[in-house]
């Protein structure tokens, strides 16, 4: 980061005291981009997921969480959900994922378009 003017500022700043000029980067491609640590542990995933409403939702805070790392949910999501969705995430395995899970009156079409959503590419179908 660098301000226009070349001088550093003597106090911390918030988003509201700065505007955030656009410029180009040298990386062409997010898939470019290399996370592993120096390190040597290997590890490529981030530590910390942005407070976005598109990126840091439930499965997101989920998988991350499963990873050892941290997602900071949106601002402004209402308390109800963020304990709801906290206390869900603080319920699932620690280790394995959370199944996609069909019960006996949905649909082929319903478990293809949830598949994809897991890693394990694998649907559960509960005879209820």
């Amino acid at each position: 980061m660098r301000f226009l003017d070349g001088q550093q500022p003597r106090h911390d700043l918030t988003y509201n005291d700065v505007f955030l000029a656009p410029s180009r980067s040298a990386v062409t491609s997010r898939l470019d981009v290399d996370l592993s640590t120096g390190d040597g542990t290997g590890t490529t995933i981030p530590v910390v997921v942005a407070n976005m409403t598109a990126v840091s939702g439930r499965r997101m805070a989920e998988t991350i969480a499963r990873r050892g790392g941290m997602a900071v949910l949106p601002q402004d999501l209402p308390l109800d959900v963020v304990a709801e969705v906290v206390a869900w995430v603080k319920g699932r395995h620690p280790v394995f994922e959370t199944p996609v899970v069909l019960h006996e009156h949905d649909t082929v079409a319903d478990a293809l378009n949830l598949i994809p959503k897991r890693s394990h590419e694998a649907a559960v179908v509960l005879d209820a």
